[in-house]
């Protein structure tokens, strides 16, 4: 720990025991920070860090609306859906776990039990995955508030972009009305893809969170370490989240202070990108049944998707084969590092003609069951498909499996 948070650790400390300091709550008088030229503690650069890491309140009706129900009692769901910053690996000093029990304490009613914690990160996860699972697990919630964080996971290819902006469309249009919080981190040699990311997030006027702009403040400032942020290349530790969590709590405090916008945000006429990711059903197992379960097994053993579908280590390849009515068509699978596992082949049929046949390599070295989609096929128009998986000839004696299939 750097001698400047030593300093502030000690003097926060023995405010507390003296009673000098007391805990924020829902009626507390907050005001805002001022930037502080030549800062001189802790406490001072961790002000200025946290005016550096609010990119934009955007329009808040939403989330002034999400406040209001959490002071008078109502249900309220946060939901964050990311990658392993996100996810957190189960730590309860996550910044998705800080950060919504600073919400529930602040905004909610008593001891806040009426707000709602659901973490949908997933470790090594893009934002093409995100759109794929959006419904499933983050819409499914009723969410009132939803916070998007990819932005070390993802590049800025069109496919990720339109990916991204499919998500916070998804969510604009959804029932329950949730407010939209775009959360942007960095890893330790300063890659991020906030940038493309505020682009979109200022096309829609969005609140945005930049903790790679805070953090970046601190380390350019020498008032942190990166060791004093995270133990390897990009994931926050325990110290790091909590650095984190005060950003958002700081956000929160100045959506609070902020007069409520008259009008929910609008949305544009035009999508800033070509949009294939919009209204995606992902279905695994337990959600519907082949046309033809060939030579194939349900349940998978993929990170975080055990209810698929699997081909044994065997000669047998009659193809495991669905059939739906849809535009655009997506296939997740892992990537394994057993030896045994193939090449996943996908014949794809649209409205009875073959359009298009796929490869993907389930086999890599040191691969992790980390999931990857697969774009089969896209039409701007709805049709029927039949998709038939089977082995690549002529090494069809190998292991494969399908996490999941997609439409829309």
């Amino acid at each position: 720990m750097s001698n400047l948070r030593k300093a502030f650790v000690f003097a926060l400390t023995a405010a507390l025991s003296m009673g000098l300091l007391t805990a924020c709550g829902a009626d507390a008088e907050k005001s805002g920070l001022d930037w502080i030229n030549n800062p001189s503690s802790w406490e001072e650069y961790m002000n200025n860090a946290k005016i550096k890491s609010l990119t934009t309140l955007g329009n808040t009706y939403r989330l002034k609306n999400a406040i209001k129900k959490a002071r008078s009692g109502e249900d309220v769901n946060v939901v964050y859906i990311g990658g392993s910053i996100t996810e957190g690996e189960g730590l309860e000093t996550s910044y998705a776990n800080r950060s919504f029990n600073y919400f529930k304490d602040t905004f909610g009613k008593g001891k806040g039990e009426n707000v709602h914690y659901f973490n949908s990160g997933i470790s090594g996860t893009p934002s093409t995955l995100g759109a794929l699972r959006f419904e499933n697990d983050v819409l499914n919630h009723e969410p009132d508030i939803v916070f998007i964080e990819f932005a070390v996971n993802d590049g800025d290819d069109a496919d990720t972009k339109s990916a991204f902006e499919s998500m916070i469309l998804d969510a604009l249009n959804y029932k329950s009305k949730p407010a939209i919080i775009l959360l942007f981190a960095r890893m330790r040699e300063g890659w991020t893809s906030q940038g493309w990311k505020k682009e979109i997030g200022e096309y829609y006027n969005l609140p945005m969170i930049s903790y790679a702009d805070g953090i970046t403040y601190l380390l350019d400032e020498g008032a942190m370490s990166w060791d004093e942020f995270s133990s390897d290349y990009t994931h926050p530790h325990a110290e790091g989240n909590a650095v984190v969590a005060d950003f958002i709590s700081y956000f929160y405090d100045e959506v609070d202070r902020a007069e409520a916008p008259a009008e929910d945000v609008t949305i544009p006429a035009e999508p800033m990108n070509t949009l294939f990711y919009t209204d995606v059903h992902m279905l695994q197992h337990s959600d519907t049944e082949p046309a033809d379960s060939g030579s194939w097994k349900n349940k998978s053993s993929g990170f975080h998707y055990s209810d698929g579908w699997t081909k044994s280590y065997s000669d047998k390849n009659e193809p495991l084969v669905f059939e739906f009515e849809g535009r655009c068509a997506y296939v997740v699978y892992p990537t394994k590092d057993p030896e045994d596992y193939g090449v996943l082949v996908a014949n794809v049929y649209f409205n009875g003609e073959l359009v298009a046949t796929k490869e993907f390599d389930e086999h890599l070295k040191d691969g992790w069951s980390c999931p990857y989609v697969g774009n089969l096929y896209r039409s701007y128009n709805a049709g029927q498909y039949r998709i038939e998986f089977t082995a690549k000839e002529p090494n069809v004696k190998c292991s494969l499996e399908v996490l999941a299939v997609a439409h829309n």
